[in-house]
């Protein structure tokens, strides 16, 4: 039953993050795809999305760490009580978790690792909208190291680090690069583990979190991501690539920034700062001033536009609901992809049935089953008419266009000011 539970999970999974990540990348997922016991290690920026969005992409079944207030919902409970372990936090058990202490964690995650499956676990601890890993906890190499030592060194345990890029974490159709890391050997601090456990776990956790930041866009503080966003964003328009090129391209823009003198740097950030206030005032939006390639109209703009709208139509009161859900709930931004991807699973199958008997009631002639076989693929093509043709139609009939003129001198000595823009373009 679990077994069958955690695939029809899984599919769910897999088809929905393709619909709201379809511009989802993936690299070197053969490190993670391989026999025995796996601590798989990802940083935590989009809640219950980043573990789901990297076990999509293995092919052994997962089994997640995760805050045990979860388990006070009692759907909820049944749902992933089979592939899912409680983890008490303070604040879960302020809220009446009851399951979940350390000595449960640890025991069921070594039964786990010793029956070689795949744990998930995130180990900064908690969920933050930031592009950067946060400072790791002990938890993920205490329990590789001690798993290792219960099983005499014998068990060939990996711990396996991965990073989620997300370059919108909760807005839907936007994009993902997920990266699967070289897994680190945990037999190497044998010795160090069994001399000084503490000193140990410290050595292992740096070297994980040495790897998992090689995996993303790993800011110092928002100051330096609001100074990257606006430049990285530009240089994007400018000179579009897939989300798997962008992100080493954006990499190469951050170490040419953190390269610049001092002044130099703080000149860049006064004109950066002043661009993006000037979009923000008036309403605009960067790709409106941009080389995009997309621009352009084509053929294929119009001729394809009322299929596009035909689809759009139709899927709008799914559009409404999710994010109606989301805004009614009252939670954090950073739950509103979950929110809307696991929601997802159930009104939008709801609303193509209530959307066809009310085709069928409007037109009783027999013709309910082709509209209803229409409602996914025509969702599918107005997704594929966006991603290609947004760049068109982006701000062209919104925000006030009193301040073009300043926004593009603006923005041209942003790009300017840069001084690398070769090297970081190619």
């Amino acid at each position: 039953m679990s077994g069958l539970v955690y695939r029809l999970f899984h599919f769910l999974s897999r088809w929905m993050l393709r619909l709201f990540y379809p511009g989802m990348e993936v690299e070197n997922v053969h490190y993670a795809n391989h026999p025995g016991p796996t601590l798989l290690c990802g940083n935590h920026p989009n809640t219950l999305i980043d573990p789901l969005i990297v076990g999509i992409h293995l092919k052994p079944q997962i089994y997640f760490l995760a805050n045990a207030a979860m388990w006070l919902n009692p759907v909820m409970a049944f749902l992933i009580d089979p592939f899912c372990i409680p983890v008490a936090r303070p604040k879960d058990k302020q809220v009446g978790a009851t399951q979940g202490d350390k000595d449960e964690v640890f025991d069921r995650t070594f039964a786990g690792l010793e029956t070689g499956k795949v744990m998930y676990i995130a180990p900064e601890g908690m969920s933050e909208l930031e592009r950067k890993l946060r400072r790791l906890k002990g938890g993920a190499a205490s329990m590789a190291l001690e798993a290792e030592r219960r099983n005499d060194w014998q068990l060939g345990l990996s711990l396996q680090p991965v990073g989620a890029n997300y370059e919108s974490p909760t807005t839907c159709f936007s994009r993902v690069f997920i990266r699967y890391g070289e897994p680190v050997d945990v037999l190497q601090f044998r010795e160090q583990y069994e001399a000084s456990p503490v000193r140990a776990i410290r050595s292992l956790t740096n070297l994980l979190a040495e790897r998992m930041e090689a995996l993303l866009i790993q800011t110092k503080d928002k100051a330096e991501e609001r100074l990257l966003r606006p430049i990285e964003r530009a240089v994007q328009n400018d000179h579009p690539l897939s989300v798997g090129p962008h992100h080493y391209r954006t990499q190469r823009i951050l170490a040419a920034l953190r390269a610049l003198p001092e002044a130099e740097r703080e000149a860049l950030r006064t004109t950066a700062t002043a661009y993006e206030e000037g979009l923000r005032k008036t309403g605009q939006m960067d790709i409106e001033f941009s080389q995009h390639p997309e621009r352009k109209l084509k053929a294929g703009t119009l001729l394809a536009l009322p299929f596009f709208l035909y689809g759009l139509l139709n899927h709008l009161p799914w559009l409404l609901a999710i994010n109606g859900i989301w805004k009614a709930l009252g939670i954090d931004r950073g739950y509103k992809a979950t929110v809307q991807t696991l929601g997802s699973w159930i009104i939008l199958p709801l609303l193509y049935l209530l959307q066809t008997l009310l085709f069928n009631w409007l037109y009783p002639a027999g013709w309910g089953w082709l509209y209803l076989l229409s409602l996914p693929v025509s969702g599918l093509f107005a997704l594929k008419y966006w991603l290609n043709y947004r760049a068109f139609w982006a701000g062209r009939f919104t925000g006030s266009k009193s301040d073009d003129a300043q926004l593009k001198a603006l923005r041209a000595t942003m790009l300017a000011q840069l001084g690398t823009m070769d090297a970081v373009v190619e």
